[in-house]
């Protein structure tokens, strides 16, 4: 463990799992294990699944689409520039 690294528990569905992480990730570390136990809780309310298997199968999914659609905006708009700056580059013989 370098000094970098630090040792800490999270919480999924009642149960504390021991992490060894670098410090910088400490932050997002606790903010998805908190979004994943808050995907939980809204399942558990929703729907009648009661295996902590299945709990923490359907919070993962929900909550990495979730990611996934947040992040598809950014990756649009990077393409969409990409495609622009090609398009200039062809377009313009002196580049």
């Amino acid at each position: 463990m370098s000094m970098e690294d630090r040792s800490i528990s999270v919480e999924l569905a009642g149960r504390a799992y021991p992490l060894t992480i670098q410090q910088a990730e400490e932050t997002y570390v606790r903010r998805a294990a908190d979004e994943i136990n808050e995907s939980i809780d809204r399942l558990k309310a929703g729907y009648p699944l009661t295996d902590k298997q299945d709990l923490l199968a359907m919070a993962a999914l929900e909550v990495t689409v979730r990611a996934l659609n947040s992040n598809a905006p950014k990756q649009q708009a990077e393409a969409a520039a990409l495609v622009e700056e090609m398009e200039r580059m062809l377009g313009d013989p002196r580049t």
